[in-house]
Order: C-alpha cells, then sequence, then structure tokens
C-alpha cells in the first residue's frame, strides 16, 4: 500500500473518530439538558446556589435515608454545617441523616436573603461613595471647565436606574425634575426623601395629572411633598427628565427614561433645558394635600369629601380618576362636583377649579 493511501485512510479513520466523539458529546450536553427541565424546583434552586458535589451528596443522601457518617469528609462537613443534615448515633457509629426538605430549602433562602441583604448593604455604600465622589468633582471643578465628554448616550438599564434614583444626593442648589406616568414603575419615579438636604436647597417635580390619579403616585408625591419638594402638574409633558444644578441633565429617550437616557453636560444645553423646564414650571398647577384646603369663612359648608374632590379637580383630573383615587362612584364624585360649582357659583368643574384658586379656598 502506497503512504498516500495509508495517509488517507488514517485521515478517514480520524474524521470517523471525531464524528463519533462529537455526536457523544452533543448528547451528553443534550442529555444535561434535559435532565435539568426535569427538576424540580427546589431540585433546581440547590443545585444553583449549592456546590455541584454537596448537591449531589444530599440528594444521594435523601435517596439513601442514612449512610455511615464520614468524619473527615469535607463533603459531609458541608452538609452539617449547612444544615443539609445531621449526624445520628446509631448503635455503635456515628450515621448521617438528612434534613427534610422543605426544612432545608428554608434554610437556603434565609441564606440567600442574608447574602441579598449584604449585597444591598454594599450597593448602598456604593452610591454614598459615588455621590461623594461627584461632590468632590464639583468642588475641584475650575470657573469655565468644560466637561470632556458633553453628551453621553446611556443604554445600560441598570447605570440609567442607578442615575435616576441617585441624581438627587449630588443637588448643591436646584434639582428639577419631571416624572411620567408609567404603572410599572411608578413606585421609583420620584426620588427619595429629602429630610437629610439642606434647607436652602429648591427640589421640584413636575408630573402629569394621569401620575397623580394613580394610587402610588398619589403616595410618592405626598411623601415628596412631606419630605419637602415643590411638585405642580402639567397636563402635556415631554419625557421624564432631572437637572441637577448646572452640572448635568438625564433626559430620557424613550417616555418612561428605562430603555435609554441621554446625560447632557454641556453648559449650553443644561441652560436651555433648564429655561424650557422653568416655563413648564410657570405654567403648572402647584399640587397641595388635601389638608390644605382651607376652611375660611367662606368654606364652612365644605364638607371633608368635597374639599378632597376639590384638591384633585383643580389638576385637571376627570371624573372617572377622581372616583378611582377617591374610592367613590363615578356618580358620587360628580353629584359632589355639582356641589362644589354651586358653592363657587361657577358654569363648569374647570371654572369650579380656578374659582376656587381665586377665592384662597387651597393654601
Amino acid at each position: 500500500m502506497s503512504s498516500g493511501s495509508v495517509l488517507a485512510s488514517r485521515l478517514s479513520a480520524t474524521k470517523w473518530w471525531l464524528t463519533v466523539v462529537g455526536d457523544a458529546v452533543v448528547a451528553n450536553l443534550s442529555l444535561g439538558r434535559l435532565e435539568q427541565q426535569n427538576l424540580s424546583e427546589h431540585e433546581k434552586l440547590f443545585r444553583e446556589v449549592l456546590p455541584a458535589a454537596v448537591a449531589d451528596a444530599y440528594f444521594e443522601l435523601l435517596g439513601l435515608g442514612q449512610r455511615p457518617l464520614a468524619e473527615h469528609s469535607a463533603i459531609d462537613q458541608e452538609l452539617v454545617t449547612r444544615q443539609l443534615a445531621y449526624p445520628h448515633r446509631d448503635q455503635e457509629s456515628l450515621v448521617l441523616r438528612p434534613i427534610d426538605p422543605l426544612i432545608a430549602t428554608t434554610g437556603l433562602l434565609t441564606e440567600v436573603q442574608h447574602e441579598l441583604a449584604r449585597q444591598q448593604e454594599r450597593l448602598q455604600q456604593g452610591y454614598v461613595a459615588a455621590a461623594e465622589l461627584h461632590q468632590r468633582q464639583l468642588h475641584d471643578k475650575q470657573p469655565g471647565e468644560v466637561p470632556s465628554v458633553l453628551v453621553q448616550v446611556l443604554t445600560d438599564p441598570d447605570e440609567i436606574a442607578e442615575r435616576w434614583m441617585t441624581s438627587i444626593h449630588t443637588t448643591q442648589c436646584t434639582y428639577r425634575s419631571i416624572a411620567v406616568h408609567d404603572p410599572e414603575q411608578i413606585a421609583s419615579a420620584l426620588p427619595s426623601p429629602l429630610s437629610a438636604c439642606c434647607d436652602s436647597m429648591t427640589f421640584r417635580e413636575l408630573c402629569t395629572p394621569d401620575f397623580l390619579a394613580d394610587p402610588r403616585g398619589t403616595r410618592a408625591v405626598r411623601t415628596a411633598i412631606e419630605a419637602g419638594m415643590e411638585v405642580r402638574t402639567a397636563q402635556h409633558l415631554p419625557a421624564r427628565m432631572l437637572i441637577v444644578d448646572d452640572h448635568f441633565a438625564l433626559v430620557g429617550l424613550d417616555p418612561t427614561g428605562t430603555s435609554g437616557a441621554l446625560l447632557v453636560r454641556s453648559p449650553a444645553l443644561i441652560a436651555a433645558l433648564t429655561q424650557y423646564y422653568d416655563q413648564l414650571w410657570s405654567a403648572a398647577t402647584p399640587v397641595v394635600a388635601a389638608s390644605a384646603v382651607r376652611s375660611g369663612p367662606n368654606s364652612e359648608q365644605l364638607g371633608e369629601t368635597e374639599r378632597e374632590v376639590l384638591s384633585l379637580l383643580v389638576h385637571g383630573l376627570k371624573d372617572e380618576a377622581i372616583a378611582r383615587h377617591l374610592g367613590l362612584s363615578v356618580r358620587t364624585v360628580r353629584r359632589h362636583i355639582a356641589t362644589l360649582m354651586d358653592f363657587v357659583d361657577a358654569p363648569t368643574r374647570f371654572a369650579a377649579g380656578a374659582a376656587a384658586q381665586r377665592l384662597g379656598l387651597l393654601s
């Protein structure tokens, strides 16, 4: 046989062997995926959280019921330490018995919860460190210095969420923001309480009547007002936005600002955004709590419900939204609005809201 024939034969054999090995690997991977799909939820949890050897040892022990304890085995020590098994003296020898799966799963979830709490604490410490670093950069900034990056597009959801939530802590003078109606993330639309901030700072929030009509939005607005923020409503707002002093602005590239945002450091653009925001602010309606409706000499006949309806009416909420907010029927709300219209001698609901402000019924 020639050397060429021998080489071709060997290549053919090698190709066949690689095909067999490749098929075996693919089969094993497919089997592994199939086994993973057939696992129960608590088995998946164990195998995701525990080292593979520890999880295998626990389920093996669960199948056996008990087995001799290997005192010098690192796996057995790990099972006992993690409270997945316990030693038991059976006649003259020590055996290892498994902890009930429900108790073991509960203990494992507690361990995961503690780890998440530690991670959350580290995350909060990181936020504080970032805020301190930002304050230091502001202090060291020279007058007239132009930032190296004037505009930056943010697309990472975690980074965007962090910017929305932590930027308020870097405020030195004035904080301006626009909250939009987002049912899924309405709780995080308004910034955190401002009780630790200086009284000389100004914090302003613009939101839509739809945002205020949602119960979660109402709670967020109430928290912001109690913390010292000025809140106003406007019928139409462009997008989610915040402006921190003259240092930077964050503008949502989608209505809720969660999938994309524009980080602006250009002084010229920040000045233009600030001017635009102040125009919206001057035309917006101040939000006042229901308790702020005054009981002056001309308003003694108003009941508590009428006061609550009045405080929502001035923000342009529709009858259905007011009813949903106060837990009343639409018919009842319309009856209260009719009472208010008669009280201020206004021909329409909108005129009633304007008359209430003109007569000083709202502080």
